[in-house]
């Protein structure tokens, strides 16, 4: 019986994803994948026309990934809301993810058209911030393009000297938060922010993985998982 259509797209972004972090994209064929995956290489091109566009699908649903994990922390522990602490996030996700990096830094390699900018969610988690009165009075463009700079640099840090990790995260922290978050904030506020801003992070994480694979009626199960109930008091 043949593999569903869902399956083997599951199959192949698996396939795909463990094989450039053991070999690198540059030096991995779609033929490796292909045979990772158990499909033919047709099926592999029949989802995605070429390796550059397989491997954007890849960190797309990696940062889809990322942002269900953040969405979560949050319903657990709103204190978490803070710029700095979620920048702080960012760059440790594209420590551990080299990969990711670029995307992250809103720099994406590959195919640029095909990316959802993460900058689009952080545009709505701004607004909501500032509905809720969590964040200084500076205007949200100066603010995306003060952490896209911080993030960027501290990436590169990072990567030249993994021994001063902790001590990047811990400065570039302080440093956004000092820039942008207020600090006379109220909890109830905080928490009054959170469904918002999970909303947000939850939209962001549809249009990642719609990007994935577009055109695609299977692009549903390729989600982190699936999206909870939004719940408000």
């Amino acid at each position: 019986m043949a593999r569903p259509a869902q399956d083997r797209a599951e199959a192949i972004l698996a396939a795909a994803r463990a094989q450039f972090r053991e070999t690198g994209a540059e030096r991995t064929t779609v033929d490796d994948i292909a045979a990772r995956a158990g499909v033919g290489k047709g099926t592999v091109f029949l989802y995605w026309p070429s390796k550059a566009r397989l491997r954007d699908a890849v960190l797309q649903l990696e940062l889809a990934g990322h942002f269900a994990v953040l969405a979560d922390d949050l319903r657990n522990d709103p204190s978490l809301l803070r710029l700095g602490t979620v920048i702080r996030r960012e760059i440790a996700a594209g420590l551990d993810n080299p990969d990711m990096a670029p995307l992250l830094a809103d720099q994406p390699i590959g195919s640029p058209g095909r990316f959802e900018p993460p900058t689009r969610a952080l545009y709505r988690v701004l607004a909501v911030m500032r509905a809720h009165h969590l964040v200084r009075e500076v205007a949200d463009d100066e603010i995306v393009m003060g952490i896209e700079a911080v993030l960027g640099g501290a990436l590169v840090r990072g990567f030249a000297d993994p021994d001063g990790r902790d001590l990047l995260l811990d400065a570039v922290e302080r440093l956004v938060s000092s820039s942008y978050d207020r600090e006379d904030v109220d909890q109830g506020a905080v928490e009054a922010a959170v469904p918002d801003v999970v909303d947000a992070l939850e939209d962001g994480i549809d249009q990642l993985v719609a990007a994935a694979a577009p055109d695609r009626p299977t692009t549903a199960r390729l989600r982190p998982r699936q999206r909870p109930a939004t719940t408000r008091s």
